[in-house]
């Protein structure tokens, strides 16, 4: 006999999230699954997965790092499992700028990304703000940060205040991973097309 009551109380087994060395295949995913291909700032970006995998969905970025990373890259398919080893040739032909982040890199850019990007997220929204371009952050702790965080608050709603305060309208976002999985962003100057594509007024793609 049917029992609705029972069947009810069954328990739905959640998929578990990821490891967080996933994040930045998951961050691909998310960002190519929203936007047509832009130009994107990598801010922090070590050895420049994520601009690897960007550039290989015809994206345009460009990596911003003091340090050059080159130890090679190996990642995991976020489908398969398979591990994928970048080449030394095409891990060398990803755009990079050898240097500490300024405002005036993002001029060329449409959105400016910052995966962990110590010291940098609040000069990442100066610099939108100043620049009029779109942020992607997902900062996990303060380190080296010009801002005062307020009593009850933590990093991550202090940045989103700040953000407001220069005039943005911040959207959130969460990625499967374990630990700090929330990303913060704006999209304001990417526009929806007739075509259902989403393009940049800003010159990207």
């Amino acid at each position: 006999m049917y029992n609705a009551f029972t069947m009810s109380q069954k328990t739905v087994r959640k998929k578990p999230r990821r490891n967080k060395k996933y994040r930045f295949q998951l961050l691909h995913g998310w960002l190519i699954q929203r936007y047509s291909p832009i130009k994107v700032l990598d801010v922090g970006g070590g050895k420049g997965l994520l601009s690897y995998l960007l550039n290989e969905s015809g994206w345009q970025a460009t990596v911003v790092d003091p340090i050059s990373d080159f130890r090679p890259i190996k990642y995991r398919d976020t489908d398969t499992r398979h591990q994928v080893k970048v080449s030394k040739k095409d891990q060398e032909a990803i755009p990079r700028i050898s240097s500490e982040f300024k405002e005036r890199h993002v001029n060329n850019s449409d959105i400016i990304i910052g995966l962990h990007a110590h010291g940098s997220n609040i000069k990442i929204i100066n610099a939108c703000a100043t620049y009029n371009r779109d942020f992607l952050l997902m900062p996990c702790c303060v380190v080296n940060e010009p801002i005062n965080r307020k009593p009850g608050v933590d990093w991550l709603e202090s940045l989103v205040g700040y953000a407001i305060s220069k005039g943005f309208k911040v959207k959130r976002a969460k990625l499967d991973f374990k630990g700090q999985n929330v990303l913060i962003y704006t999209d304001k100057n990417l526009l929806q097309t007739g075509s259902g594509k989403i393009t940049s007024k800003n010159g990207g793609v």
